[in-house]
């Protein structure tokens, strides 16, 4: 018994400095260097691209300062023209900065351009992939907020331009749906949609939604038929009279009522084909 048990004493012994020489090894190359950050250099026209965003984001810069010359930056940052004139096109295609040529040319601080930020976001979104039910759920949040907020800020110009629009529907509405007309009738309820967020008057809002309208536009047409455009034509002038009752709940619930119901069909759609 006594021999027994010195056995397994010096088993567990054993056992246990061999666990202490495996946790005593040292980590395999990938696992200690996986937590590593990239130590390779920037270049110099990134390094002055990021202090022009920080300043710009600071506050530090605003649109219409002048930085100067690719020979003023290039003595300021003490560097060569090259890594300035690279770091203005960089600028320049992020929409930071305007360069103009000539004796008194130079980069600028640029004038903010929603819609170059819509164009550039739905080029991204279509390269990205966004499928049919990301498009619909960011139609959603945008476009009950925009409900809410143009029940309190529509103008009586909003509320004109809304109610042409409804009175245009209804017209196409009478005909008989050919493809073209289809389509035609697709362009002019998305414009209701795109007049009811800018009736938010919330640019934010409004940027996004140009953006997605490239993506949605032709999943709207697609189901587009006779039927559908009067049940379109009735959501629609709900909404815009819960805007001229001035009812922000209201008209947030029937734009999601609408919005959803459209995004189970579209997705339903999708999964059948």
């Amino acid at each position: 018994m006594l021999a027994g048990n010195l056995y397994y004493s010096y088993t567990d012994v054993k056992q246990r400095r061999k666990n202490q020489a495996l946790a005593a090894k040292p980590q395999a190359s990938s696992e200690r260097w996986s937590r590593w950050q990239d130590v390779r250099p920037q270049s110099v026209s990134s390094r002055i691209v990021e202090q022009v965003r920080a300043a710009l984001f600071r506050g530090e810069l605003k649109p219409g300062d002048v930085l100067g010359s690719e020979s003023d930056l290039a003595r300021k940052f003490g560097v060569s023209r090259v890594p300035v004139r690279d770091a203005f096109k960089t600028l320049q295609a992020l929409g930071i900065v305007e360069v103009r040529m000539g004796a008194n040319g130079g980069a600028r601080i640029a004038a903010g351009d929603p819609n170059r930020f819509a164009d550039a976001l739905a080029v991204q979104l279509k390269l990205v992939g966004i499928s049919v039910e990301e498009m619909f759920d960011a139609q959603i949040a945008v476009e009950v907020m925009a409900a809410e907020l143009a029940a309190k800020r529509a103008t009586e110009g909003d509320l004109e331009a809304l109610r042409a629009i409804v009175s245009e529907l209804q017209a196409l509405a009478q005909r008989s749906f050919t493809a073209a007309a289809a389509m035609r009738f697709s362009e002019i309820a998305m414009d209701f949609h795109a007049a009811l967020v800018e009736a938010a008057h919330n640019r934010a809002l409004s940027a996004q939604f140009k953006a997605l309208r490239f993506a949605l536009e032709p999943v709207y047409a697609r189901r587009t038929s006779n039927a559908i455009a009067k049940r379109v034509i009735t959501a629609d002038k709900a909404v815009l009279d819960a805007v001229v009752a001035g009812d922000p709940a209201r008209a947030g619930t029937l734009i999601r009522k609408r919005l959803e119901t459209i995004r189970a069909h579209q997705l339903f759609d999708s999964v059948s084909k």
